[in-house]
């Protein structure tokens, strides 16, 4: 569907480009992401592309790790570990979501937290 290829999209945008990460952190990017987690929690493969986009848009960005927990995305990332445990690709890309989200202290709270 159209929010998965979104996160996907902005997974590509986000790979090699620091400077893409911060403009779709200030745009909202982050926030939209955790918001489409929450939105289509029954749908994989939303899940899945949707962790990448948060790994990419997080990796050695300390405002998109803030921007993140703020918006729930660690609460996210593990709902939906929990819902598609069946999943590896989902498994996979929360991890390493989950890596970059945790580098910020309250991010780990906040995992801890939400199991």
């Amino acid at each position: 569907g159209v929010q998965e290829a979104a996160c996907r999209a902005l997974r590509n945008l986000t790979t090699n480009g620091a400077e893409n990460r911060t403009r779709a952190g200030t745009a909202g990017a982050v926030e939209t992401v955790a918001v489409t987690m929450r939105a289509h929690a029954g749908s994989a493969g939303v899940q899945e592309a949707a962790c990448r986009a948060l790994r990419n848009l997080t990796h050695n960005d300390a405002e998109n790790r803030t921007r993140a927990g703020t918006a729930g995305a660690v609460e996210a990332v593990a709902a939906a570990m929990r819902a598609h445990a069946g999943s590896a690709g989902v498994q996979e890309a929360a991890c390493r979501a989950l890596m970059n989200l945790s580098v910020n202290d309250e991010n780990k709270t906040r995992a801890g937290a939400a199991g």
